[in-house]
């Protein structure tokens, strides 16, 4: 083949911060924390947003948020280019299987690809059940086994270079991690009376991080923990099969994260509009394994999720059919060893009054004025500077404060005025693509549903 087959395994919400691999305590990543060894681990990759809409549009297209206004109209547009859809006229073989619906039915996303899978749980009478009572007892996953296996079936029918993606849901919130890994990084026992306890009370997460105890959070880390460790876990039974089927030498693997999650930091928790724009929450895991890709390299170099895009569309010859951007994308083969970006973006849209009014309905005892308007950050050379239309400003040193405690605005304003250049430079420059002319923006009420039931109001 002149170029590997390709599988880009999407974690959702899995931050980076809780990757072994990426310097956390407890072993939560024995399996990717190999790939790591073997391949290039990319130690500052940022999100382009803060929730799975506008990060998967960003992945399948190489554009930035502002560029393909995903999060206002959300339906793919037919005359949007994107990865699978340049693939197709290489005769490349594209796969989805994807749990989460944003990379899917919501969007119409999937009809980019040649084939689609689902997860068995997605029937609507089945849902409630799994969710509600299976998933709670940890006799279930939020369906990555299935997703595994969908794509290895499809795979091992082809002749041609395949390109294929898996998008689980098995680190989003409800936090459960299937079987052992429920409670497996717990610092102590959680029953099966507090695990239910505790996920039932964060159906309403934003209230139960701002109302709950120290325990209360150490018991939501702990679980937390145990999705990342079964995600995990699942990444090591994909390998395994595709060893064993000859088909891991000649196959680059990408595994990757849209965004992470808060969990108790700033008082904050989840994804999304409540979220705010922190490092814990944008900055995501980023690990390539295979041909092309150096063995055992940790690069400090600023990439972001479109680089991916970038990447790909480089191996496969399908790049000058994707659309061109305003943001200096790279190629992660020249990232790994030498310079990246000079700098990253994130950016999340303003919330609808309609949506901001149930969430503060539900959660009253969390204070959203910080997070109602637009936010956009900055991030270069260890400097991250929000900035929120509510007019508050911070600016974070992350390599002295990793953990964006310390609120550096006043010390170092010329630092400050330096990143919001960067950040009014870059709004005027990315422009909407042609294809979103004319879309009208609009709420969907299956969208909104699912999203009340993936925790986000």
């Amino acid at each position: 083949m002149d170029a590997p087959n390709i599988l880009l395994v999407v974690l959702d919400s899995a931050r980076a911060d809780r990757f072994s691999c990426y310097g956390y305590q407890k072993p939560t990543t024995p399996n990717i924390d190999r790939m790591a060894d073997e391949g290039a681990l990319f130690t500052q990759c940022w999100s382009e947003s803060n929730w799975t809409l506008p990060v998967s549009y960003t992945l399948m297209t190489g554009l930035a948020p502002r560029e393909h206004r995903s999060e206002a109209y959300r339906d793919l547009p037919g005359g949007l280019p994107t990865l699978p859809r340049a693939l197709e006229t290489s005769e490349w073989f594209t796969v989805l299987a994807s749990a989460n619906a944003f990379l899917g039915m919501a969007t119409g996303m999937h009809h980019a690809f040649d084939a689609f899978e689902l997860p068995r749980f997605d029937h609507p009478l089945l849902k409630p059940i799994m969710k509600y009572v299976l998933l709670r007892l940890a006799l279930v996953d939020k369906g990555g086994a299935d997703l595994n296996r969908a794509m290895l079936r499809q795979i091992a029918r082809q002749e041609t270079p395949w390109f294929g993606v898996i998008w689980t849901d098995d680190v989003h919130h409800p936090w459960v991690g299937k079987g052992e890994f429920a409670s497996k990084f717990a610092d102590r026992p959680i029953s099966l009376a507090r695990r239910w306890s505790v996920l039932e009370r964060a159906r309403r997460l934003q209230e139960f991080v701002a109302t709950g105890s120290e325990r209360d959070l150490q018991d939501l880390n702990a679980l937390y923990d145990g999705c990342v460790g079964y995600a995990d876990h699942l990444v090591g039974e994909l390998r395994s099969v595709l060893e064993a089927t000859g088909r891991w030498e000649d196959t680059l693997l990408i595994i990757a994260a849209d965004h992470g999650d808060m969990l108790g930091e700033h008082r904050l928790a989840g994804h999304g509009q409540p979220a705010g724009m922190y490092r814990q929450l944008i900055r995501v895991p980023l690990i390539v394994h295979g041909p092309g890709f150096p063995s055992g390299v940790r690069s400090d170099a600023t990439v972001q999720l479109a680089d991916v895009t970038q990447t790909v569309g480089e191996i496969t010859g399908a790049l000058p059919r994707l659309a061109p951007t305003a943001a200096r994308r790279v190629d992660l083969r020249d990232a790994a060893t030498g310079a990246g970006r000079e700098f990253a973006i994130c950016e999340r849209a303003a919330w609808p009054a309609n949506r901001l009014k149930k969430a503060q309905k539900q959660n009253p005892s969390f204070d959203y004025s910080p997070m109602v308007g637009e936010i956009r950050s900055c991030y270069r050379d260890g400097w991250h500077l929000i900035d929120a239309a509510t007019g508050r400003r911070e600016l974070f040193d992350t390599l002295s404060d990793p953990e964006e405690m310390s609120n550096l605005l006043a010390q170092e304003p010329e630092v400050a005025r330096e990143l919001l250049a960067i950040l009014d430079d870059w709004r005027a420059k990315a422009r909407p693509h042609p294809a979103t002319d004319g879309l009208i923006e609009r709420e969907d009420p299956e969208v909104e549903a699912r999203l009340r039931g993936m925790g986000y109001f």
